[in-house]
């Protein structure tokens, strides 16, 4: 604890900032559910590996977009009922997929599944966000999405050991999922939401179309989607590239070594480099990941030898670590206070950017040459990390929200 204190974030391991340390158990949870649905559909219910990825894909993209219209009702919860709701409904959920045997009802509760997740890791942003004092964000960040990385690297491993030791992950997921309660019950000074008075758009439909019309909200949208479909997925398109260049083995092996290489990249340097990117340095920041995406795009096109694929997997993992907290940083900066769930559900949609890009590399791989895939990339790169250049720029005015007396930025209160 000596070195949280040093760090002078204690408080992640005290009291409130427990949902921020809790948060790598739904996480765990949700990796080794989504490395065991794989077998899971194959074996109850014998679908075809196209079939399967329509499945996952579907349930991923619907409760994304879902998220966002839920959003709008997460600014008039209150935020420990929403946790509590949310850890419950998953657990409940991991449980009831052994009961099931229809396809349809399995989806279903997919569905509901994601969308419990989804809104659990929106509730945990606006805790950072009016937690935090301002000098402590990024650091909080940043160990917050190394919680996350490891949990999305121990997660598969944990799902598919007790797969074969004949115990159904379902169950170590239904208790991870059920850990989250530990901050909940505890006598938590959670924030409060906002206070609506006197404020525009007090039904979720016209949450939505302030939401509509807000052109920052639209351009982050948009450099969201495009660059999320460099970096979301990338592990699945970097393995159909290699199944047309390599050989099977050595597409096996490469491909290994870029699980393994992303999850230690980013456990070792997400705290290092995430605490140090700041808003007021956004272009500086957003700069130095483009960068990082561009050379680890170029080097995946060249690489011939297993080091070349390490040197290469680590530069790209950078530009993940940066892209993390800016996305935070730009959507709190420009969310009404009021609105905070809505605004902090829309970065959900980036799963559609990362869906899409497994879907044309398919495309683009089968028809013609592998270069056309990297420059739809590095199309992709380039829009995105423009538009973030130069909305973020903007991002630097000093912040409308009232400090609180810790320091931290929002309203505060007890739920």
């Amino acid at each position: 604890m000596d070195v949280f204190n040093r760090m002078g974030m204690s408080r992640l391991f005290n009291w409130s900032g427990l949902v921020v340390s809790l948060s790598f158990f739904p996480t765990l949870a949700r990796a080794a559910f989504l490395s065991y649905i794989l077998i899971f559909l194959k074996e109850r219910f014998d679908l075809s590996v196209d079939q399967i990825g329509l499945f996952v894909g579907g349930f991923i993209l619907l409760s994304s977009l879902s998220s966002l219209v839920f959003g709008a009702v997460l600014d008039r919860m209150s935020i420990k009922v929403l946790m509590l709701v949310s850890s419950v409904i998953q657990s409940v959920v991991y449980l009831s997929l052994f009961m099931f045997n229809s396809l349809a009802l399995v989806f279903i509760l997919c569905l509901l599944l994601n969308l419990a997740y989804l809104s659990l890791e929106t509730a945990v942003r606006m805790c950072i966000a009016r937690l935090f004092a301002p000098p402590e964000t990024a650091s909080v960040l940043s160990l917050k999405y190394t919680f996350t990385n490891t949990a999305y690297a121990l997660g598969p491993l944990i799902g598919l050991w007790l797969n074969r030791q004949g115990v159904s992950p379902l169950l170590f997921c239904s208790a991870s999922a059920l850990i989250f309660i530990v901050a909940i019950v505890s006598p938590l000074a959670l924030p409060s939401v906002a206070d609506r008075q006197n404020v525009e758009g007090e039904g979720w439909y016209d949450s939505l179309a302030i939401m509509v019309k807000d052109r920052k909200l639209l351009k982050f949208s948009v450099a969201g989607v495009l660059l999320a479909g460099v970096f979301g997925q990338f592990h699945i398109y970097v393995g159909q590239y290699l199944i047309t260049t390599h050989s099977t083995t050595q597409m096996y092996e490469i491909i290994n070594v870029v699980f393994v290489t992303n999850a230690l990249t980013s456990m070792l340097l997400q705290y290092v480099i995430g605490k140090r990117v700041a808003v007021e340095r956004f272009r500086y920041w957003i700069c130095g990941c483009i960068v990082a995406f561009v050379i680890g795009l170029i080097g995946f096109a060249f690489s011939s030898t297993l080091y070349a694929w390490v040197l290469f997997i680590a530069i790209f993992t950078v530009g993940e670590i940066i892209i993390q907290p800016l996305e935070f940083f730009y959507i709190t900066r420009i969310a009404p206070a009021h609105m905070a769930g809505a605004y902090y559900s829309s970065q959900n949609l980036t799963y559609m950017g990362a869906a899409s890009t497994p879907v044309v590399c398919g495309f683009i791989l089968a028809g013609f040459n592998p270069v056309y895939f990297l420059l739809y990339l590095l199309v992709l790169l380039m829009v995105g990390g423009v538009i973030f250049y130069v909305e973020g720029g903007k991002l630097i005015q000093p912040a409308t929200k009232k400090p609180l007396a810790n320091g931290a930025i929002g309203d505060q209160g007890s739920i």
